[in-house]
């Protein structure tokens, strides 16, 4: 199978407006997955070892 980045003309340059939209994207997904992080794992995780040490007291 062929990249088909390769098969973009390489002497074009894409406008800076459309670099700017690519690393917006980026930062939103980057963004979406440390909000993920934080309530699907990590607050669980802390929750649980607070009732854990509730438990043992």
């Amino acid at each position: 199978m062929d990249n088909p980045f390769k098969k973009i003309i390489q002497n074009e340059k894409l406008p800076d407006s459309i670099k700017e939209k690519i690393m917006e994207d980026i930062d939103m997904i980057k963004l979406t997955l440390d909000v993920a992080d934080l309530f699907m794992i990590k607050y669980p995780d802390t929750i649980n070892d607070i009732l854990n040490l509730r438990n043992d007291e």
